[in-house]
């Protein structure tokens, strides 16, 4: 099915793309039903990550103060893959990353650190971060700057029959068309499009008061909780009731790991479980056989056969680092 072009496009990631650094397009039109690139460097080179994580699951980690009652060491397990947003990395370090906000507004190490694939509105590139560890001011250095930074276009007229078509990613409405923009669209868009098919919500709460406003440490004055409120609304009563029958056509399933949530339209399933079902195509990493491996297949031992002491002492302390990292 042929991608669709954007109805409104972020008017700062268009002027960025003409008359940013060198220009190397390298774009084909959807015209014809031809793919159209949707992630790009700095230097506007195309980069296909679409499929990438075909079939798999992710946990999409939300800034609702119910993170803090699970256990995130279960996060850490093989098989699993996280995606953060805004200043989340600070309660837990995610694979995947996203903001729509300027960039000063998150922390230095998510920028410095290479570990996490950060993917961001294409204008971000070439805006400054913030020091909030030693200097607390403006630093010189770019997004652009920074590892593994990955850059998409925004669009800002919500339509739920185009979300999973459309040639820019949308994060909501401009205030034209009623206002109500979230970090959460697009995220929930790039999780589609590299291919996972089950999502994992955790701390969507939806729910803010000035005593009450993240997992991690910060104040909200009554105007943003206010702001927040309203888009909060428009997720729960708009956004995501109308995307979900086109998420069902696609075998795109969401789940909501938190009982208490406001928002209802994703059907509830416990943490422990959600940990249980994305481990489970990976196995039992802990006891996973590798004495014989190495055989031909049809000479591989068909029965248990005794481990050597020193090899299973060496496969524990592997596996004990790997939970670690």
């Amino acid at each position: 099915m042929a991608r669709r072009r954007a109805l409104k496009k972020d008017a700062a990631d268009a002027n960025t793309w003409r008359h940013g650094r060198d220009r190397h397009l390298g774009c084909l039109s959807n015209e014809f039903g031809q793919t159209v690139p949707l992630f790009f460097t700095r230097e506007r080179a195309p980069i296909n990550i679409i499929g990438h994580y075909k079939g798999a699951s992710a946990f999409m980690l939300c800034n609702g103060p119910s993170m803090r009652d699970l256990d995130l060491n279960l996060l850490k397990q093989a098989g699993v893959m996280t995606y953060g947003m805004n200043n989340g990395p600070r309660t837990f370090r995610p694979d995947f990353w996203t903001c729509v906000d300027d960039p000063s507004r998150f922390m230095k190490s998510i920028w410095m650190d290479p570990k996490i694939t950060k993917i961001v509105p294409f204008a971000t590139y070439e805006k400054k971060i913030f020091d909030n560890q030693e200097t607390w001011q403006m630093t010189n250095i770019k997004v652009g700057d920074c590892p593994n930074v990955i850059g998409y276009c925004r669009n800002e007229k919500f339509m739920a029959n185009r979300f999973l078509l459309e040639d820019c990613l949308n994060w909501g409405n401009h205030k034209e068309y009623g206002g109500g923009r979230s970090v959460m669209l697009p995220v929930m868009r790039i999780l589609h499009l590299l291919g996972f098919r089950k999502v994992y919500m955790l701390g969507c709460d939806l729910n803010m008061s000035e005593n009450s406003t993240y997992h991690f440490d910060e104040k909200r004055e009554k105007g943003a909780v206010n702001c927040n409120t309203s888009t909060y609304k428009r997720l729960k009563d708009e956004y995501f009731p109308q995307l979900k029958p086109y998420f069902d056509e696609e075998g795109f399933e969401v789940f909501n790991c938190n009982q208490d949530s406001e928002l209802k339209i994703f059907p509830y399933i416990s943490f422990e479980e959600a940990v249980h079902e994305a481990t489970s195509k990976v196995g039992d990493v802990a006891n996973e056989r590798t004495y014989g491996m190495y055989d031909k297949p049809g000479e591989k031992p068909k029965v248990a056969v005794e481990i050597p002491d020193e090899e299973k002492k060496n496969q524990l302390r592997n596996v004990e680092t790997n939970n670690r990292v």
